[in-house]
């Protein structure tokens, strides 16, 4: 079949050319909003594609609520109105208190991991979106070309062909790195132990976004240190004016934050809010310890920028990871400390692992110079933002009517807030036994807070099993 002149070659699959190309029906009035729009098989003849490619990028438009189907008549454009979706305000603790007992939490934690459960809990990327095949090139390509480099203990700080290929990246996020400052490290949850070490002490106060990454809670429970929430929107982040508030009564040692698709909520700091924080941590004396790691999954038309792109002092830390984006087993994160505090994160890394593994080291500085990350990037972004529709639209057909739900801008993480009277821990439990995992929110707080709040994964491999089981997961939050 001889593909229509309208597509064309390139690296955006062929559905989402189709999608697109309705969209800009829509957008430019050629389609009006109540008009059929032509039926599957007319548009697979039209543009000399599969039925099945359409039928792809139909399914997509009307999950973004572009067109609708109506029974024995076909498709429509959707006459659209304006929905209210606040947006998700967080529940801070006013003070400062040490984290007592996360552990609690690691039965949710382990759900996560068992890989007999349909993946809706855990924060982790299918392995059919990632680029396992050109991975495994490089793999028995470095231990073919140097298997004793590969065998022997890696360099402290990490091997420099990887901390080349990761300051090169470093542009993009809006600053620019010398390689030599790169400290690899088993993965971003070492990146900010080591981080937080490096800049505080047990009592210190460590000033958090709630609700938060349930392992960072671990770490500040783990170093002795207290933890003071910081009230957070999923539309912006940190309320900057509450921040101000806190950091004029306590004393905050460091800010560990996440500006980029905060885990589990989503949300995005603007860039000029970005600004702020940083020159109100600057008049604090506060440190900044950063998480990056969900940076490269935007939808936005360019890379978010982080806060160390306005670090015009080299007073914080970043930390990121491979993990979201190439391979959750290598456990390769790394860590850029200021230049000051480069020596004792080092010695802290001596102590606690000595050294990240040379052979996946050598795997992905490879893969980064040799093959199409940029590509495989722009597909799983994609792929995810298509997840996000589907399983947006299946939650707003399926659950309780009361719920919210939001709309991030990246990440692969959705969080849904039912009526305050809906237990998600019930909820878990309901849905292990139905062989589903997904996380309540309670995991994401150390006071039990957000129990009526549960987070969702659009890192998977979009199935009539991942539809089932969310179908399921709405059966059960209206008996809970």
């Amino acid at each position: 079949m001889a593909r229509s002149p309208i597509l064309r070659k390139s690296d955006v699959s062929l559905y989402n050319q189709v999608e697109g190309l309705i969209k800009n029906w829509i957008t430019d009035g050629t389609l009006l909003a109540g008009s059929r729009i032509p039926s599957v098989r007319a548009m697979s003849k039209k543009l000399s594609v599969s039925i099945s490619t359409v039928n792809q990028a139909y399914a997509l438009l009307e999950a973004q609520g572009h067109i609708e189907a109506k029974p024995q008549s076909g498709y429509f454009v959707k006459r659209l109105t304006t929905v209210n979706t606040p947006a998700f305000k967080s529940k801070a603790m006013p003070t400062p208190r040490f984290v007592k007992d996360s552990s609690r939490n690691l039965d949710i934690i382990h759900s996560c991991s068992n890989e007999k459960l349909v993946p809706l809990g855990g924060a982790v990327i299918h392995t059919s979106l990632l680029p396992t095949m050109s991975l495994q090139k490089s793999l028995l390509k470095v231990m073919r070309q140097d298997p004793v480099k590969a065998m022997r203990y890696a360099p402290l700080g990490g091997i420099y062909e990887l901390r080349k290929e990761i300051s090169k990246r470093t542009f993009d996020a809006g600053y620019v790195v010398d390689p030599e400052q790169v400290i690899i490290t088993n993965g971003c949850t070492e990146a900010l132990n080591l981080a937080l070490k490096s800049c505080t002490s047990p009592g210190d106060i460590v000033a958090v976004e709630s609700p938060t990454f349930h392992g960072i809670l671990r770490l500040i429970e783990d170093q002795g240190l207290k933890l003071l929430d910081l009230p957070a929107t999923s539309d912006k982040g940190i309320d900057l004016d509450a921040f101000t508030e806190k950091a004029s009564k306590f004393k905050i040692k460091a800010a560990l934050v996440t500006p980029n698709f905060l885990n589990p909520i989503g949300s995005l700091m603007s860039d000029e809010n970005k600004e702020k924080f940083v020159q109100l941590c600057y008049k604090h004396n506060i440190t900044i310890i950063e998480d990056d790691i969900y940076g490269e999954l935007y939808f936005t038309p360019t890379r978010p920028l982080t806060l160390k792109s306005f670090d015009k002092q080299d007073k914080n830390y970043l930390c990121s990871s491979f993990s979201k984006t190439l391979s959750a087993g290598y456990r390769i994160g790394w860590v850029i400390p200021p230049e000051s505090e480069k020596e004792k994160v080092l010695l802290f890394k001596s102590t606690n692992t000595s050294s990240t593994n040379a052979a996946l080291q050598m795997t992905i500085a490879d893969h980064l110079a040799n093959h199409s990350y940029e590509r495989h990037l722009r597909k799983l972004r994609q792929t995810i933002e298509k997840n996000f529709a589907l399983i947006t639209a299946t939650i707003q057909k399926n659950f309780p009517e009361d719920i919210k739900i939001t709309h991030p801008r990246g990440g692969c993480l959705i969080w849904i807030e039912f009526a305050p009277s809906t237990n998600t821990l019930d909820l878990f439990e309901k849905a292990l036994k139905k062989n589903i995992s997904v996380v309540p929110g309670c995991a994401f707080s150390s006071t039990g807070k957000y129990m009526n709040c549960l987070r969702i994964n659009a890192g998977v491999a979009w199935s009539s099993e991942i539809e089932k089981a969310l179908i399921e997961i709405g059966n059960l939050a209206k008996t809970c």
